[in-house]
């Protein structure tokens, strides 16, 4: 019985070892980093168009391991889906974030541009409202 339980467990870790998407690119899933998890199933919603989904992957890494090495992408990426919902006050928050928290990240540079331009999106609106 024994025996049949290390098999089981070898299969499933070799199973999850060699996943890949649709797409067939390869996963970045690694059992010893439950960031690296979250970040291929956040992804992989994404590319679904399930940006519900995503955020919730995403920010579970955010809130939950914020100094694991894929933090900054997985605020940079809660950032696109909240700015392709529409909602630039949200995007405009986690795009800071990437700027604050992450400075080396490789994201630092497109949230930087994406930050001054979503402020002046949004004064740019609130100069138009306020003068209707």
């Amino acid at each position: 019985m024994k025996r049949v339980q290390v098999i089981a467990f070898t299969i499933l870790i070799l199973s999850l070892l060699a996943g890949c998407s649709k797409t067939g690119k390869r996963f970045r899933i690694d059992i010893m980093n439950p960031a690296a998890q979250l970040y291929d199933h956040g992804l992989e919603e994404y590319r679904r168009g399930n940006l519900a989904k995503a955020k919730q992957y995403f920010s579970d890494i955010v809130n939950y391991y914020p100094n694991n090495d894929l933090a900054d992408e997985a605020a940079y990426m809660l950032a696109v889906c909240y700015q392709e919902e529409g909602d630039l006050v949200n995007a405009l928050a986690y795009y800071k974030l990437v700027v604050e928290k992450y400075p080396t990240s490789k994201k630092y540079q497109e949230a930087l541009k994406r930050v001054k331009e979503i402020e002046e999106k949004l004064k740019r609106e609130g100069s138009n409202h306020g003068s209707s």
